[in-house]
């Protein structure tokens, strides 16, 4: 990647499911996302950003939880429930909710249309 400062649009990247029913991704940046299926998107070294999208009843599935990094979700249109460790929100357009490492946590589409929002994740230093 060169010093110069990088643009790219997250909703014209290529559409991905990364495994949640009734989602796609679209990858913007992170370690190794510049691939053959995604030319556009930027190779980082820590930090990975991409837009989620979820039909009304999208959701993220068992509670899982990652030991090797921190997320965050700011949510753009619709509404989720996101459930973090023992406590479950309620979030609309401009909400943001921080998934620390190693917490349980899931989400889901409680709408009655798409829920988009950008997907923010930091991996431990190595």
């Amino acid at each position: 990647m060169s010093d110069t400062h990088c643009v790219r649009r997250c909703f014209e990247q290529p559409a991905e499911n990364h495994g949640h029913p009734g989602s796609i991704s679209r990858v913007v940046m992170g370690p190794g996302a510049s691939r053959e299926n995604r030319p556009a998107a930027l190779d980082t070294k820590r930090l990975m950003i991409h837009t989620n999208e979820y039909e009304v009843g999208g959701e993220s599935g068992d509670g899982h939880a990652h030991s090797d990094q921190e997320q965050a979700f700011y949510l753009l249109e619709g509404e989720m429930e996101a459930t973090v460790g023992e406590e479950t929100y309620r979030l609309g357009p401009g909400d943001c909710v921080l998934l620390p490492r190693g917490v349980l946590h899931k989400h889901r589409n409680i709408g009655g249309r798409p829920l988009k929002f950008l997907f923010i994740s930091a991996r431990l230093a190595q």
